[in-house]
């Protein structure tokens, strides 16, 4: 894995004459800009679709139009690869939902993962999705499990752990989960997570900043154990401080360490938050470990504020002054309240640790806060991801029974009362809308690049199943992407959830999930996306 992943060739090559005269599409778009990034396409044209491939790239043809079942005119609109969206916690049905009328054609819960892998994917086929999903094997759950004997339960067989994060809310406040283990335990540890990785788990997930007090050791088996497999790990880095010892410039140079002395690709999740006010040192750093072959790659989404349990370590406090924040900076989404003071932190963190709240860590009336910001989102061969966070319910009594069914069952459209961290609709028209069109801080093809063929290529290694996604080319899987650009744009706030404003078509594997910009409800075309090891 290079250290920019942008430099690697595409494994498809367009077309650029009709195909014979016996060719039949299922679909054909036509008249709509194609940006196609891997194959250094940007011109107006037709795509073919046949099969749930990429049967035609190429111009527009009247005799390709009669040979369609379907026919797409996209006059005025970009036609993308579908985006991939390497950090996902929204795993449910609705939450695919929200995120394919995001132009998200396969989304994965790599940061976080999930213990047993196995029943989560069986469980996904069996409920269907949307759009594509997959896995890394949780490190945090095998920790709860090992050091606070938390129960496992299947995601097959309760209810309580079918919603995203489910068992990491639940034992959020164990007494030992988040500290030291023993070598005994340790071993258990990185057992469990083997067998997750041989059982299909896309790479590792390391909520290492959930877990400050574990032994820097364990990071580094962990490390090893994702060189053996062919695996990288996705990690939440230890620290998000901007002062002090053990800041976030400490965290980054931790996950150097493990990757350079284990020869493991090392992935960090969300730069922004978790490099927070050190973000321009952060990304010095990780462009000098790259450029010296370290194989560390990273991410961003384009907010200010975070989203998280209100129990985690890092909102303890006593720890949110070294981030430069205050109790004021975290809303409280259970009741939308944004809190009042130390006091009231305290008694909600001791009530409710699993509960979903919003913590803000930059200031957009700040230019020189912007500019951090932006550091993390265009920082080079860096990818896109939302971080998506599941849905709370906080509306009204008598529509309750209604929006806890929305949170993991077939429930559309979606009940009023909902919530979520606008990222989790609105991720890639924020980046598509505000960073591209209002700030220019990057070019729409820069764009589109580092959410299709940037994850792509950071995760073919691991799942081979990417590299036939994130592209246009012949013979890639059909999953486009289809938006105008001039009125896209995230249609949620951090009070109201929302789908996203402008995305006309997403298809997956060739099936419309939207079309002419409504939800398909009744389109489950999603596949698994597995691991090599599994």
């Amino acid at each position: 894995m290079p250290a920019d992943p942008t430099s690697l060739p595409s494994t498809s090559v367009p077309s650029t004459s009709l195909p014979s005269g016996d060719t039949r599409f299922d679909t054909l778009i036509i008249n709509g800009r194609i940006i196609d990034p891997a194959n250094d396409r940007d011109e107006v044209g037709a795509i073919g679709i046949t099969d749930g491939r990429i049967s035609y790239a190429g111009p527009v043809g009247d005799q390709a139009v009669d040979r369609a079942r379907t026919v797409i005119d996209a006059t005025g609109l970009v036609v993308a690869p579908g985006f991939i969206d390497m950090h996902s916690h929204a795993q449910t049905i609705n939450g695919a939902r929200l995120q394919a009328l995001d132009g998200v054609t396969t989304a994965l819960e790599l940061e976080g993962g999930a213990l047993p892998v196995s029943d989560f994917y069986r469980y996904s086929e069996e409920t269907g999705r949307p759009i594509n999903y997959g896995y890394s094997a949780s490190w945090a759950s095998a920790r709860m499990q090992v050091l606070d004997d938390a129960t496992v339960i299947s995601p097959l067989a309760d209810s309580d752990f079918r919603l995203g994060l489910s068992m990491f809310s639940k034992y959020q406040d164990g007494p030992r989960w988040r500290g030291p283990a023993d070598a005994r335990e340790e071993a258990m540890i990185i057992d469990r997570v083997r067998g997750q990785v041989a059982d299909g788990a896309i790479g590792i997930g390391v909520l290492q900043g959930y877990v400050p007090d574990s032994e820097i050791a364990e990071q580094h088996h962990l490390a090893e154990l994702a060189a053996e497999a062919g695996q990288p790990m996705f990690v939440h880095s230890r620290s998000m401080a901007a002062v002090g010892p053990g800041n976030a410039l400490d965290a980054v140079r931790e996950l150097i360490d493990s990757s350079e002395q284990s020869g493991a690709p090392i992935h960090q999740c969300h730069m922004n938050s978790t490099s927070g006010h050190l973000a321009d040192r952060v990304a010095e750093e990780l462009t000098a470990a790259q450029q010296r072959g370290v194989r560390l790659t990273t991410e961003a989404y384009p907010y200010h504020a975070g989203s998280t349990v209100i129990g985690a370590a890092f909102i303890d406090p006593d720890q949110l002054e070294r981030q430069r924040m205050t109790p004021r900076s975290v809303i409280y989404l259970a009741t939308g309240e944004r809190v009042a003071d130390e006091g009231r932190l305290r008694e909600l963190r001791a009530a409710d640790p699993g509960g979903l709240c919003v913590l803000e860590t930059f200031d957009l009336e700040d230019p020189k806060q912007v500019s951090l910001l932006m550091a993390a989102v265009t920082y080079p061969g860096g990818a896109i991801a939302s971080d998506a966070m599941p849905m709370t319910y906080v509306g009204p009594v008598d529509g309750r029974e209604l929006g806890i069914r929305a949170l993991t069952e077939d429930v559309w459209p979606i009940p009023p009362g909902m919530i979520a961290h606008p990222r989790s609709t609105g991720c890639f028209a924020q980046a598509l809308s505000w960073v591209v069109r209002d700030l220019g801080a990057m070019s729409l093809t820069e764009m589109i690049r580092r959410s299709t063929v940037v994850p792509a290529t950071i995760l073919e290694q691991a799942a081979p199943a990417l590299a036939r996604k994130g592209r246009l080319g012949i013979g890639a899987d059909a999953d486009v992407t289809i938006f105008d650009p001039a009125t896209v744009r995230p249609g949620g706030d951090y009070q109201h959830l929302g789908p996203s404003v402008g995305f006309r078509h997403v298809i997956v594997g060739g099936v419309s999930v939207v079309s002419d910009g409504e939800l398909v409800p009744s389109a489950f075309p999603g596949r698994p996306i597995r691991g090599s090891a599994g």
